[in-house]
């Protein structure tokens, strides 16, 4: 007998999650009002909400990479992160060359100077700069003059764009906010299988006018990990805003965007760096009816269980003779969700125990 021979193509949406839920309620769809649905859909998102509770939802911890800025104490994390677990403070070698543009004064987009920029008036324009020898570049930073929506490309060359074009990075409606980094790491190889080119630069599309203040080609990335301090020994330190290199930083998981506050506040020469790892963020809002949940197919029976359950306590029309069965059901499949929710990685226990000494 042949088999689908598909994996992980398989559709479950939200409505069918919320009826598989009334039916092991043993309610028939005769009985189910419009009101039912909306409470069904509010109990399926409270639910996937509280997940982070529990443990960390592999699916959902996502890497970050936040600019910082010079005497800025905090670094505002992308919204619904909920913790953070690795956090390193980046730098780089920058790449140096000879700067040329379509319009404007290039050399500007370049100087690490903040109060200069290459300013162009034409739409689709371009700044560029050739290096001495090709280079792979990790990383690609700008610091717009202008709150716009912009769309724009990075490229790579080894002709300085004559022959050969490599499309490293595209972007179409990007929002852009003056005087706010805009880091990008790039991966390679590239589908021309070149990852190293003696030619970079950024290219307007479309109606896109550049206006730059600075423009970063970095590579060499030197991750140095931070020391994450409670709140009390956060509230201890004597001076706050001392500048130097970040080394330790304080998680203020505030109610919309939590923060991750540094000390030592950044001095200069770490504007053109970077806040890097990983944290953990709330699931996606559940949607409409016609929407999937951000949950692996391994979760789906699980949060079927759980609505079920959640529903006998709202919904009158649920025999509460069933409701202990509902409830049974949903640990039993909560558990084994969780208990697979490892990526099998080796553990390693270092403890760290000396002699107190004077």
């Amino acid at each position: 007998m042949a088999t689908s021979g598909t994996v992980g193509s398989t559709i479950f949406l939200n409505q069918q999650i919320i009826d598989h839920a009334f039916r092991r309620c043993k309610m028939v769809e005769q009985e189910i009002t419009g009101e039912h649905i909306t409470i069904a859909l509010d109990l399926l998102w409270l639910y996937t909400q509280t997940l982070v509770n529990r443990g960390i939802k592999l699916w959902n911890v996502i890497p970050i990479l936040l600019p910082i800025y010079e005497r800025q104490v905090t670094v505002p994390c992308p919204l619904g992160t909920v913790d953070t677990y690795t956090i390193n403070l980046r730098n780089q070698q920058v790449l140096g060359g000879t700067a040329t543009a379509s319009e404007g004064v290039a050399d500007n987009a370049f100087d690490r100077d903040l109060t200069t920029a290459c300013i162009q008036v034409s739409m689709a324009g371009s700044i560029t700069l050739l290096i001495p020898s090709a280079t792979y570049v990790s990383t690609f930073g700008i610091l717009p003059n202008v709150t716009e929506s912009w769309d724009y490309v990075i490229e790579g060359s080894n002709d300085n764009f004559v022959a050969e074009t490599v499309v490293l990075l595209t972007r179409t409606a990007q929002a852009v906010v003056a005087n706010q980094w805009l880091w990008v790491d790039v991966q390679g190889p590239f589908a021309t299988g070149v990852i190293e080119f003696t030619s970079y630069r950024l290219r307007a599309t479309g109606t896109t006018v550049l206006n730059v203040i600075e423009l970063e080609f970095q590579h060499t990335p030197n991750e140095i990990p931070m020391y994450k301090l409670n709140r009390n020994d956060y509230a201890n330190l004597p001076d706050k805003v001392s500048t130097g290199r970040p080394t330790q930083f304080w998680y203020d998981k505030t109610r919309t965007q939590p923060e991750i506050e540094l000390w030592p506040s950044p001095g200069a020469e770490f504007t053109f760096g970077q806040i890097t790892g990983f944290v953990q963020r709330q699931m996606q809002d559940v949607g409409a009816m016609t929407d999937e949940l951000e949950v692996p197919d391994r979760w789906y029976l699980a949060i079927v269980c759980n609505l079920a359950a959640q529903l006998g306590r709202e919904i009158k029309e649920v025999d509460e003779v069933i409701i202990p069965r509902l409830d049974l059901d949903a640990k039993t499949y909560i558990d084994d969700a969780w208990t697979g929710e490892t990526d099998e990685s080796e553990v390693y226990l270092r403890p760290n125990i000396a002699p107190y000494t004077r």
